[in-house]
């Protein structure tokens, strides 16, 4: 049996200022820093055997100020980025008419699974991506890890995790309109390989008590 806990990265600049973020150069914000520190001391309660993070600037700096409380070392994997919604829309305020339309149009739209816009990522690349995150850390000999990743990107992980190979772009789409992420919160998958039920559990949902 393995149990994995996924911590979103604390606020980020962008985050505070309600612009979106341009991959992976956002630094956490003051806050940010002080959320990290929260769920740091937090995880320092746990047994953490291993600590994976996005290498995106607001996730390692999330990553390092929960290392210092856990005392392990960060491994660093392409796997956990945010899902890349395109470049057209770095830089834009989140609440321009115009940029909550073209989001609304990106998720409405990943049932349709060859489907681009322009260059983000759509379905078949985000259900790739997390089906290689989960076999990717189903083969890790650890039986605690901590990953450091994305709000957008762990609602994705997590829909796959829970249906499989039978997970549609509908589902994806759901998932992401009706799970909420908090910064810094914890999310906790099981995985068991030989359970009847199916191999992962959601044990726990953006718990976020440490922000009191």
């Amino acid at each position: 049996m393995k149990t994995i806990y996924f911590v979103r990265h604390g606020e980020s600049e962008a985050n505070a200022g309600g612009i979106i973020q341009g991959g992976s150069k956002t630094p956490l914000s003051e806050r940010g820093e002080k959320q990290a520190t929260f769920v740091g001391e937090r995880c320092s309660k746990l047994s953490i055997d291993a600590i994976i993070a996005s290498p995106f600037l607001r996730t390692r700096q999330t990553a390092e100020l929960i290392a210092e409380h856990v005392n392990l070392p960060i491994e660093y994997s392409d796997l956990f980025v945010e899902w890349d919604r395109g470049s057209f829309r770095i830089g834009k305020r989140a609440n321009d008419p115009a940029i909550k339309q073209t989001e609304m149009d990106l998720i409405t739209h990943l049932c349709e699974q060859d489907r681009r816009l322009a260059d983000e990522e759509n379905f078949n690349d985000l259900n790739k991506r997390a089906e290689a995150a989960l076999t990717f850390l189903e083969k890790r000999p650890e039986s605690h890890i901590l990953v450091v990743g994305h709000g957008l990107f762990v609602r994705i992980l997590i829909g796959r995790a829970v249906l499989g190979k039978d997970y549609t772009g509908r589902d994806c789409e759901h998932f992401i309109k009706t799970f909420r992420t908090t910064n810094t919160g914890i999310t906790i998958l099981q995985y068991q390989p030989e359970d009847a039920w199916g191999p992962w559990r959601v044990l726990a949902w953006n718990d976020h008590a440490h922000l009191g």
